[in-house]
């Protein structure tokens, strides 16, 4: 989240430079939301865990992601993706539960996160590395995922996934939404967001395009899998109301509503984990 002084000076610069300069509002615009801000910060609700072993998933030519793992390797696996903004350790409370559960459990930093170095961080990248990820640890037992790490994974979906179940976590289904909302926040205009939609999807079409025609298609996916969602009705950063249209997608999903908990104390909230770890378990 931007300080209240850094968005006021966001606002004022797109309102000089959407107007001098649109072209160069349109990469300022993308460059925003494309670069994620303060990967580093620490959940103050993290739980200590077991040092975790640290391993390397090709993702492209001289592009890796850095994994981690735990566990031991017998132990069927489940497979985390944390958010945008934050890394793996936004998850340690489901790291934690699992363990005691006997998963072993694998997950890595997003590209431009934590120790994954990269030039270039968008959703096509995103559902590329959970697909690289399963090729590196095999058959899962079940993916757990997070806001914009669900968006990755539902995208993947469309081309399979080597997995028995998934669980969705405040799920963002719909990006251009998202986008809107954002650049509302800091004083974009809709036509400077629009553009930077379309030099998003120029900057790597090859790899969009893999998954869909246009914003919209990404998300339309027929994976089907048993599939659990958690979602707060209070959730100011992401609403419900991406988790009700992929249910609507998804008619065999199963949406479980929380209240009070938000964007991400969802992620440490007890109930959700011991009900995530349930499900997995459940035959």
């Amino acid at each position: 989240m931007h300080h209240p002084i850094q968005l006021k000076l966001i606002r004022l610069y797109f309102s000089i430079v959407s107007h001098l300069f649109p072209s160069l509002a349109v990469v300022s615009a993308y460059r925003l939301f494309h670069y994620p801000v303060n990967t580093t910060r620490k959940n103050r609700n993290e739980l200590p865990l077991p040092k975790a072993e640290k391993f390397t998933i090709p993702l492209y030519r001289n592009v890796t992601l850095q994994g981690y793992k735990w566990g031991d390797e017998t132990d069927p696996v489940v497979l985390l993706v944390h958010g945008w903004s934050t890394t793996s350790r936004s998850m340690s409370h489901f790291i934690d539960i699992l363990l005691k559960h006997h998963f072993q459990v694998v997950t890595y930093d997003a590209l431009r996160h934590g120790e994954t170095k990269a030039e270039l961080s968008d959703l096509a990248n995103w559902a590329d590395s959970v697909k690289a990820a399963l090729k590196q640890t095999g058959q899962a037992e079940c993916i757990i995922a997070h806001s914009f790490g669900a968006a990755a994974v539902t995208v993947a979906s469309k081309l399979g996934l080597n997995t028995k179940k998934l669980v969705l976590i405040a799920p963002i289904h719909n990006v251009i939404t998202v986008s809107d909302n954002f650049a509302q926040r800091l004083g974009i205009s809709s036509a400077i967001v629009k553009k930077m939609r379309d030099y998003t999807w120029e900057q790597n079409r090859q790899r969009f395009e893999l998954y869909g025609k246009d914003w919209n298609d990404l998300f339309n996916s027929s994976f089907h899998v048993p599939t659990l969602i958690f979602h707060d009705k209070e959730d100011r950063e992401i609403g419900i109301e991406h988790s009700l249209a992929l249910c609507q997608k998804w008619p065999w999903a199963i949406l479980k509503k929380t209240t009070g908990l938000g964007h991400r104390k969802i992620l440490d909230d007890a109930a959700v984990t011991k009900g995530a770890v349930s499900f997995i378990e459940k035959t």
